[in-house]
């Protein structure tokens, strides 16, 4: 029987919240830097969740990233802006880009942001899900690390970098979020926090060999998904790191074992739908569309047809009801935070346990 924690969704992201706060972080940049991370636990995306709160912590309590984010702007037209993020919090300066990029959408058809001098945001479809829930189409993308090698190399040039697009419809929003590689370099992270292995062809040991091993596979490197995987993820890196004046490839520093500022860049393109056709019309459209792949027959090895998206909303909408599961090694690294910062974990939490 393997003992673990719920706790309520909103509970754990008050949790969140009181560590950032403790840590001198304001207010209204807590609540959004604990609302993504949460956010990703909500989608059964637990790489990209709280698992992340000590890693933040740490590069907050060694000076890799400052603890209040002072966006300023240096480049902007009516359709685009450039931002300088100041070594501040990814997620807050996301979200202010992404609000920044579906104003100028809807007002003159299109926007593109831009952010330079970032850190990690988070999940790229928390991003795109606030320009879908506005009526557009949005697309979000971010260099990371640069742990990822390209097709056919054994020295690491490229980060996972991932993209998203999300699009409205009648229902919940239609969302693709995509690492470049096999697997996000998170839930390697993850399974070596829980004492797991990876399956084979995730990534590669340091002198290149296949691995199964999760603590191997951080200390060497992830794959692409094939010669598109690293062709994507060239373009971009391109887009969010040469473009936007942010570091790229090989001179962006590691996130867990670096002392140096990552000054990631991020890209936020949005179309306001009304600028093409009625928004109730593409809903409509949007049905079809739907309609069509998931009333597909399933092949042999498969039960259903899914939408892109469409699993993470089916664990949204449980996790909202039942609350969200952290497995024991997660549970213990957010309580030693906890009392780390005189914050109790165990007010928040409720016993569950699965076989």
């Amino acid at each position: 029987m393997n003992i673990e924690k719920r706790i309520p969704v909103k509970q754990l992201k008050k949790f969140c919240y009181e560590v950032f706060t403790a840590l001198g972080i304001p207010k209204n940049e807590s609540e959004v830097i604990a609302d993504s991370l949460v956010d990703a636990n909500v989608m059964g995306v637990d790489s990209h969740g709280v698992t992340r709160l000590a890693d933040y912590i740490g590069r907050l309590e060694n000076g890799v990233i400052k603890n209040h984010t002072e966006l300023t702007v240096l480049r902007e037209t009516e359709t685009t802006t450039l931002y300088d993020a100041n070594n501040g919090w990814g997620q807050y300066a996301g979200k202010i880009a992404m609000e920044n990029a579906i104003e100028k959408a809807k007002k003159y058809g299109s926007a593109f942001v831009g952010v330079s001098n970032s850190n990690h945001f988070g999940t790229a479809s928390y991003f795109t899900r606030m320009a879908a829930n506005a009526g557009c189409l949005g697309i979000a993308m971010t260099n990371t690390s640069p742990i990822m090698v390209a097709w056919g190399a054994k020295k690491p040039t490229l980060g996972t970098n991932p993209i998203s697009i999300a699009v409205p419809s009648n229902n919940e929003p239609v969302i693709l979020d995509m690492a470049t590689s096999n697997v996000a370099r998170g839930r390697i992270n993850l399974a070596a926090k829980n004492g797991e292995e990876i399956p084979e062809g995730w990534a590669i040991t340091e002198d290149g060999h296949d691995t199964t091993d999760a603590q191997e596979a951080l200390d060497g490197f992830l794959l692409p998904f094939g010669s598109k995987g690293s062709g994507l993820s060239m373009m971009i890196d391109i887009m969010t790191g040469v473009m936007t004046g942010a570091m790229f490839g090989e001179h962006i520093s590691q996130m867990y074992n670096d002392t140096r500022p990552q000054q990631l860049g991020h890209t936020f393109i949005v179309f306001d739908i009304e600028s093409f056709m009625d928004l109730d019309t593409f809903k409509q459209r949007m049905d079809d569309r739907i309609t069509q792949t998931v009333t597909s027959p399933p092949s042999a090895a498969h039960q259903k047809v899914y939408m892109p998206g469409e699993i993470e909303q089916i664990k949204r909408e449980k996790s909202l009801k039942e609350g969200i599961v952290l497995t024991q090694a997660i549970y213990n690294e957010l309580q030693e935070l906890g009392h780390k910062y005189n914050i109790s974990i165990e007010e928040y939490l409720t016993d569950a346990s699965s076989k």
